[in-house]
């Protein structure tokens, strides 16, 4: 037991170095962008990225379904049914990505007049990898279940090494918005080939509890979108309601501010399957949520503290002086991504317990900053003040829920 703990706690380290690192490469790469490129042209690099992320949430369910099960069966030496639920989510992980990839190459010219974009092609490009990369969701899934986080954490290298030597070689040539989404395409491409997982005993796929397996996907797509609405709507609203210049400023900005939750993911990724694990064991696991909201918290605070002290020098060192004037909210933007950094502890410690209600929570939660935003847009200022708010609701909610829950099992207990 010992030494199973010593060998998670290894991995675990090593995944949290290796995405401390992978981020901080997808960083230099947008840095670099917005310096070589300008304002302009990064809010279109910034708006890649941006669907990229959103189609990740979509991804991200088919990963954390194939993590919880593969989990379960692990802890209930089940080894012989993580075969069966590879082999479903696989197929349809394929089906959904060819879905995306007919949405988003077949509406480009749709794509490009409605976000002011210079080009179709970026938008064509992008969509060929979107099966290659619910697959890869699925592999990716299968080691965190797993806990086999030496290779997980190599996935996520291969796709920022990918990424970042294929654009910045092709901008470089002068292949600028195209050079980015042929980047961000062989990226997935070779990741999925480099996470692909042997998996033994081929059984069939009726032998695991397919309704149980899709209800949860389903709950987990559900908050995914949940996750889409807040973490890009801004970014895309933006785009839509701003010429391409301020587009970039806000960009850029966000960029900065989202170093809160991408900084702190790794947490609710090492935290979910222990979660599971435990649970399916019977024993306590309120130690790892209350010790993985506390680093959370912790990060957070520095990097809103740090982006309240010093916006400025943050700004110079990392776009330059054309975007200095963001400086003043730059604080703003982390404390609203930090709240909800905070609200997705809670929400995946929950969701990994099959407790629904924290989904259809932040679900509102997204839908109404959508619509506040749509309403709100003034300046700057008046976007991020939504979004601070909003969180604020979200992250008041999540603790009465969790209380809330708490109490009524002791009561029942």
């Amino acid at each position: 037991m010992a030494s199973t703990q010593k060998k998670l706690v290894t991995d675990g380290s090593i995944l949290f170095a290796s995405t401390l690192l992978v981020n901080a490469g997808n960083y230099a790469i947008n840095l670099v962008f917005g310096r070589w490129l300008g304002p302009s042209d990064f809010s279109e690099v910034s708006l890649l990225v941006t669907l990229i992320l959103m189609v990740s949430f979509f991804a991200l369910a088919f990963q954390l379904t194939a993590a919880k099960y593969v989990a379960s069966y692990e802890a209930e030496g089940k080894q012989n049914l993580i075969t069966g639920i590879s082999s479903w989510l696989n197929k349809r992980a394929v089906i959904g990505g060819i879905v995306m990839m007919v949405i988003v190459v077949s509406m480009s010219v749709f794509w490009q007049d409605f976000f002011q974009t210079s080009s179709y092609l970026p938008f064509a490009i992008l969509g060929i990898g979107m099966p290659f990369y619910m697959l890869m969701s699925v592999n990716r899934g299968i080691l965190q279940g797993k806990l086999n986080y030496k290779k997980l954490a190599l996935t996520y290298q291969s796709e920022m090494w990918v990424r970042l030597i294929v654009s910045m070689a092709l901008v470089y040539l002068g292949y600028r918005v195209n050079g980015v989404a042929w980047g961000l395409t062989l990226s997935l491409i070779a990741t999925w080939w480099i996470s692909r997982v042997k998996t033994d005993n081929p059984t069939s796929e009726t032998t695991f509890d397919q309704k149980d397996v899709l209800k949860f996907l389903l709950m987990i797509l559900l908050y995914e979108c949940s996750q889409i609405l807040i973490n890009n709507s801004d970014i895309i609203l933006v785009k839509h309601f701003y010429e391409p210049e301020e587009a970039g400023l806000y960009a850029a900005m966000a960029l900065i501010g989202r170093i809160v939750y991408f900084g702190t993911w790794t947490v609710v990724t090492l935290l979910f399957p222990i979660v599971v694990k435990l649970e399916k064991e019977g024993k306590d696991h309120t130690l790892y949520f209350v010790g993985g909201l506390a680093v959370v918290g912790i990060i957070a605070a520095g990097i809103v503290l740090f982006s309240y002290l010093f916006p400025e020098m943050m700004v110079n060192i990392l776009f330059g002086e054309a975007y200095i004037s963001i400086a003043p909210l730059l604080w703003k933007y982390a404390l609203a991504t930090a709240l909800f950094a905070l609200s997705n502890v809670f929400v995946y410690y929950h969701i990994s317990l099959d407790r629904v209600l924290p989904v259809w929570i932040t679900i509102l939660g997204g839908i109404a900053q959508i619509v506040l935003i749509s309403l709100f847009h003034a300046d700057f200022e008046q976007i991020i003040n939504v979004q601070i708010y909003l969180m604020m609701g979200l992250m008041t909610s999540m603790i009465l829920f969790h209380f809330g829950h708490s109490l009524l099992q002791r009561n029942k207990s």
